[in-house]
């Protein structure tokens, strides 16, 4: 019997941790999967009171939001709990682990707080799978548009097979979206032959490759969504270095879609630096094996 894939949501019942949790159940309605919650209690011990009423607590809040987004659908997700002693950055790869997750599904600024100021990590440091950030404002609606930041010069396989499968299932639009700086006539020639080639590499017929003179990952990205609107933006990075960039409150863009689209990060070990300014990919001198998941996001 095939079992279901499973979202891992670090849960610690702030606001941005309820908005995650709507948007998981109907995403997992959507793709078919389960869902456990991961409540890390910090400095304070479990007991067996404590780990009891942190139990019902979690079920209670599981099952009040549920009934909001399942009656009448045909869609029941199953939930199940985890407490963890310690915080959820020392946590997070284990518990992935242990449940067997196909896809972590976090509030963006729970996730990233588990991170000093300027900490760059090496993603399969943190969780090997697919990491969807969902932002505070964000509500969940059936993909129609995704559209993923990649070099055109530098993909991977399984993630572009991925991408490609998870705009099937939601049969979606997929915008490829390449950003580089200003580039001479050879460059921009190599450019253009390496999107030619995966267009033509592309499985999925429902797609468009654009190649967008932006060298700022937030302001090209807003500028390619403002006509599009997209439901859901892709990376495949090898560290946090773009995460925090892509949710960084410094932004103050007037309509900056980033703040209320969520973002799928896939793991891609790269051949060139996911960015000129990310510190572990520029200083880093060993490489990683690719390790992008195959069940929830495809």
């Amino acid at each position: 019997m095939k079992t279901s894939p499973r979202i891992l949501l670090p849960f610690n019942f702030t606001d941005g941790c309820v908005t995650a949790l709507r948007y998981a159940y109907q995403f997992a309605g959507k793709v078919g999967a389960d869902i456990t919650l991961l409540h890390c209690s910090g400095s304070l011990k479990l007991t067996p009171t404590f780990k009891s009423h942190l139990l019902l607590r979690l079920r209670s809040f599981a099952e009040r939001y549920a009934s909001s987004y399942v009656t009448g659908t045909g869609v029941d997700p199953v939930i199940e709990c985890v407490l963890k002693e310690g915080n959820l950055r020392e946590n997070l790869r284990s518990a992935a682990e242990e449940v067997g997750t196909s896809l972590v599904l976090s509030p963006a600024d729970y996730l990233l707080q588990t991170l000093t100021e300027g900490e760059v990590v090496a993603l399969p440091e943190l969780v090997a799978c697919p990491v969807l950030l969902v932002p505070e404002k964000a509500t969940f609606t059936p993909l129609k548009e995704i559209v993923f930041t990649l070099d055109v010069t530098d993909t991977d396989a399984s993630v572009m097979q991925t991408v490609q499968r998870l705009a099937q299932r939601f049969q979606a639009h997929l915008s490829l979206l390449h950003l580089h700086s200003k580039l001479d006539g050879v460059s921009f020639c190599q450019v253009q032959k390496a999107s030619e080639k995966v267009k033509q590499e592309l499985e999925y017929a429902h797609c468009s490759i654009t190649c967008l003179e932006e060298e700022d990952l937030l302001e090209g990205l807003n500028d390619f969504a403002a006509p599009r609107i997209p439901d859901l933006f892709v990376m495949a990075t090898r560290d946090t270095h773009l995460l925090h960039q892509y949710f960084s409150g410094r932004y103050r863009k007037t309509s900056a879609y980033h703040l209320h689209t969520p973002l799928l990060n896939l793991y891609q070990a790269r051949r060139t630096a996911c960015s000129g300014g990310c510190t572990h990919c520029n200083t880093s001198s060993h490489s990683h094996a690719s390790e992008a998941a195959e069940a929830t996001v495809g």
